[in-house]
């Protein structure tokens, strides 16, 4: 097989969108899809090579096998091998836990699957997983496991049947694909079967350029198809983002740009030319040593530092990746590619005994919730992480998936005692769950709970996406308003109310403006039109859902916004515990004018609503805010934090607002 610089040029395309959009450089927001068109060079190398030595009568499995070790695994046993330590070190131990699974995933290529079942609603995000990248390689592996063996079993058909079998599955995959990604967006993502196309549209390109010669295509037309190639690729770079439906069909844009510079360039055209040119093919010969050094060296930076690291140290660590690539693929990979220096028997011998070891490592990090005991208890009491607020939950959420109507509602509180009052809205309002559980059964009170993740208190509001949870949501949202509206005496009295009203009405995460930039993508809904704007509707949407709530008879206790943080309030105060000393009075808040400046339109809303004596109103600002630290948001008392994540109260900050809300409703309306 010809060697083809543009297509190691290709790859530099490829490797330093995603390093610069991991990096956060938002005029890379689509950088991800550098990840499709590796895949569609791998699909394209790998096919090519098989071909060739199936014409030749020379392919073997074993020998096969032997090059994909060669290739992948030395480089990534190096950089996992050095997280290792600094994990040790830095990593808390949920944080811990989670890189010790993700070793013996990545060690038997099943990292992907992992990601998929860790892409839950309160998982860790992905910004501070070291080894997240290595889904990728784990989707390239499983599909070569299956890959040769297929071209073995359709080989004596004949090159026709293959690339009809080829195409048959490409065209399933990628159907596959676009239904999951509203569906089942995680597997999307994730998982081969809705990946699988990306690589054989590359092998499909391979079986068309063994039979063609390059040479009898128009010089124009490969002038035009390498430079639309080249342009689709930089579209998707710059326009696409976290937002985009990604994979499906959207992820055509960049496989056929791949696709076409593969098809249509050569040295001899100026798209060839400019890929070929030193540089893009220095970056791409240790673009996988690059990639496979990137995340970590960023997720570590995360770890360490108690705010977002600034563009100059991304900067300086997209300059260290590339300092390490170059040793790495000088040092590790090249030599270990040379059956001179090491032959096969030593190759997979050492393969097996480092798999092992590592997979030993991390079994043990498992069995110990990340060797625990590294860390002082007191830091483990005074942050506690989202896992406890996921047990607290998930009696109560797992009743809401199963059985999505008022009728089932978990119960709160006293068995036997009557039914006192009801929680209702998405997971600000299950993080006050817990307590009130614990206050209903010290006042022999019973609630039911209407509360689930991303389930705001909406009346006519539809999720965009078809996730089963999206469907268990809506499904109660529908029941709960139609009971408030036909037969109002089967829920309680008194109905607790709370959402994160801010996020739905600015649609996307918050910046705190000191650092502290929350990831995550916008949050939009399919709403009732009555405005061209977005947030109006919205606007429209929360008065008429409250109202409905409020005309049932109902005394509505709404829970005003609560404050949001912009960082992780747990991880940043156990890093200052771990790193530092007790945190400052000041350590992890937020400023209260930005707060109000945040939730303008939400307060603003929710104050345009009329209840009368039915509309009991609670601001969480007025307890949090300005009052243990001056003209700011608190994150903490006396070094306990009063959230389990970036917006999610603790049962410490619970417990301050369900206080006031027992102060202020009338205990008579509770019995």
């Amino acid at each position: 097989m010809l060697y083809r610089k543009e297509i190691d040029g290709l790859r530099a395309i490829a490797v330093l969108p995603v390093i610069l959009f991991h990096a956060g450089f938002e005029a890379f927001s689509g950088g991800f899809v550098g990840v499709d068109v590796f895949f569609v060079i791998s699909g394209y190398l790998i096919t090519s090579i098989i071909l060739v030595e199936y014409e030749q009568e020379k392919f073997s499995l074993i020998n096969f096998y032997e090059r994909r070790a060669r290739r992948i695994l030395p480089a990534l046993f190096i950089v996992i091998i050095v997280c290792i330590p600094f994990a040790w070190f830095w990593l808390l131990p949920s944080d811990m836990r989670d890189f010790s699974q993700s070793l013996i995933a990545v060690s038997f290529f099943a990292s992907n699957i992992l990601f998929w079942r860790e892409s839950g609603y309160f998982e860790t995000s992905a910004e501070l997983k070291p080894l997240l990248h290595t889904w990728s390689l784990a989707v390239e592996e499983q599909y070569y496991v299956f890959f040769p063996i297929f071209i073995m079993i359709f080989w004596r058909l004949g090159r026709k049947w293959i690339i009809i079998a080829i195409g048959l599955l490409f065209v399933v995959s990628i159907v596959f694909s676009e239904w999951a990604v509203s569906a089942k967006p995680a597997a999307a993502f994730y998982l081969l079967p809705m990946r699988a196309w990306e690589m054989l549209i590359g092998a499909l390109a391979a079986f068309y350029l063994s039979q063609c010669n390059h040479k009898l295509i128009g010089k124009r037309l490969s002038e035009i198809g390498g430079w639309i190639g080249l342009s689709l690729i930089l579209c998707a770079i710059v326009v696409f983002n976290k937002s985009t439906p990604f994979p499906g069909f959207y992820a055509l844009v960049p496989t056929i740009g791949a696709v076409l510079i593969i098809l249509f360039s050569s040295e001899n055209t100026s798209v060839g030319k400019f890929l070929g040119n030193r540089v893009f093919v220095a970056v791409g010969l240790i673009s996988y040593s690059a990639y496979l050094w990137h995340q970590p060296l960023f997720a570590f930076a995360r770890h360490r530092t108690l705010i977002e690291p600034s563009y100059i140290v991304f900067s300086g660590l997209i300059f260290l990746t590339f300092i390490l690539a170059y040793i790495s693929w000088k040092f590790v990979e090249t030599p270990f590619r040379s059956k001179l220096i090491f032959q096969r028997s030593a190759i997979f011998g050492l393969a097996l005994l480092i798999t092992l070891i590592i997979s030993i490592f991390g079994y043990y990090g498992h069995q110990t919730n990340g060797f625990q005991g590294r860390i002082d208890g007191l830091v483990l009491d005074n942050a506690p992480d989202m896992k406890i607020y996921e047990k607290q939950v998930e009696k109560c959420w797992n009743s809401v998936e199963k059985n999505p109507n008022v009728d089932s509602a978990c119960v709160l509180g006293a068995d036997n005692a009557p039914v006192a009052f009801g929680l209702l809205g998405d997971s600000h309002a299950g993080s006050l769950l817990h307590v009130l559980n614990e206050e209903a059964l010290k006042l022999n009170i019973q609630g039911k709970n209407y509360s689930y993740r991303s389930c705001p208190p909406l009346i006519n509001a539809k999720p965009i996406t078809q996730e089963s949870g999206d469907i268990a949501c809506y499904d109660l949202r529908k029941d709960f308003f139609r009971v408030a509206k036909s037969t109002p005496a089967e829920l309680p009295d008194v109905l607790i109310v709370s959402a994160r009203w801010a996020f739905l009405l600015e649609e996307k995460p918050f910046n705190n403006g000191e650092g502290g930039v929350e990831s995550g993508n916008s949050w939009l809904w399919e709403l009732p039109r009555k405005s061209a704007n977005y947030a109006d509707n919205m606007s429209f949407e929360i008065v008429e859902s409250i109202n409905s709530i409020l005309k049932s008879g109902k005394i509505v206790v709404l829970i005003y916004p609560v404050p949001e943080m912009g960082w992780d309030v747990s991880r940043v105060l156990s890093k200052h515990w771990l790193f530092s000393n007790t945190p400052s009075s000041t350590m992890g808040s937020v400023s209260y004018d930005l707060y109000l400046e945040r939730n303008k339109v939400a307060i603003d809303v929710l104050d345009s609503i009329e209840g009368g004596k039915n509309i009991i109103r609670v601001r969480p600002d007025k307890i949090l805010c300005d009052t243990f630290v001056k003209e700011r948001c608190a994150a903490h008392i006396n070094g306990e934090a009063l959230y389990y994540d970036s917006n999610h109260l603790s049962n410490l900050g619970a417990k301050i607002i369900i206080d006031n809300v027992l102060s202020t409703v009338n205990k008579n309306q509770l019995h």
